[in-house]
């Protein structure tokens, strides 16, 4: 296994704005900071954006909570307090949930309306406004400094916590405590259709895939507004994420096309047509590199 704090290669020649992401997620799974993955996110559209200033902001936040207990509760909501009773956990949760969604006002963004900055953690806070996600990422983060063992969720179409003692909690919806019956509920409004419940759609989701959930939604967003450049530069870091999926790699040089890159768009869609010369998109494939081949630059 790599040391946990190895440098990866594949930082090697990045851009600096990505070096550093590709550092964090060259660790292994648990090791990776997730606030800093994505401050490393938010930095693709705002450079000033810091792991360290999102740190400093969650701390407070994590300090605020703690300063809102009783007394005798405040050494038991810290990150290496050790085994708390039930009562206790119960007490930090409710702790937790007062000062993010009443006293700061945190709530979901409206489906109809998200937008990038829904999604950056730093501009969330500052906004009061999030995707399930990133709202979950917060309530994680801070609940972490608290010595709670949170767990993210990734529910087709909608992103959860679970808890001690089988908690499932929603911080799309403030923190409410769900049950099964209400996480179908949240699926089928999500989708816009019915979704069988399985009990194994409530796995904890790793720190990998709840960044790649937080790109994926990004992607979703900017490829809506026809925002051809930070669509690219989303999936540049997915790349980095996964560099074995060639799925990513062919849309990442679909995207090279429609930013004028068009040697890079070939190239890419070449190598694609390499690695998996039976893919079904084969043809659609070889058509926009045709395009792209005639507008080489």
């Amino acid at each position: 296994m790599r040391e946990p704090y190895q440098r990866d290669p594949r930082a090697a020649g990045l851009p600096a704005l990505r070096a550093p992401f590709a550092e964090l997620v060259a660790r292994p799974d648990p090791f990776i900071d997730l606030a800093a993955a994505c401050a490393c996110i938010a930095a693709e559209a705002d450079p000033g954006s810091t792991p360290r200033a999102l740190a400093d902001e969650l701390d407070a936040i994590a300090g605020r909570v703690r300063a809102g207990l009783p007394a005798g509760l405040r050494d038991a909501a810290r990150r290496d307090a050790g085994i708390r009773s039930p009562g206790e956990l119960d007490a930090i949760i409710d702790g937790l949930h007062r000062v993010l969604y009443d006293e700061m006002d945190l709530r979901g963004a409206p489906r109809d309306a998200w937008e990038p900055r829904h999604a950056y953690l730093a501009d969330v806070l500052r906004l009061g406004r999030g995707l399930p996600i990133a709202l979950g990422v917060i309530e994680l983060e801070v609940g972490w400094r608290l010595g709670l063992p949170l767990f993210g969720i990734g529910l087709p179409g909608h992103f959860i916590l679970g808890g001690p003692d089988g908690r499932l909690l929603d911080p799309y919806g403030g923190g409410r405590a769900l049950s099964v019956e209400d996480c179908e509920r949240v699926m089928r409004e999500a989708l816009g259709r019915p979704v069988p419940f399985r009990r194994s759609m409530l796995r904890p989701a790793t720190r990998r895939e709840i960044i790649a959930r937080i790109l994926g939604n990004l992607r979703g967003i900017y490829l809506s507004r026809r925002e051809w450049a930070p669509s690219l530069a989303t999936l540049e870091l997915l790349v980095i994420l996964d560099p074995q999926d060639p799925a990513l790699r062919r849309d990442r040089a679909l995207l090279y096309g429609r930013c004028g890159r068009f040697t890079d768009a070939v190239r890419g869609l070449d190598r694609y047509l390499e690695e998996v010369p039976e893919a079904p998109d084969r043809d659609e494939v070889r058509i926009a590199r045709g395009i792209f081949g005639g507008r080489r630059n």
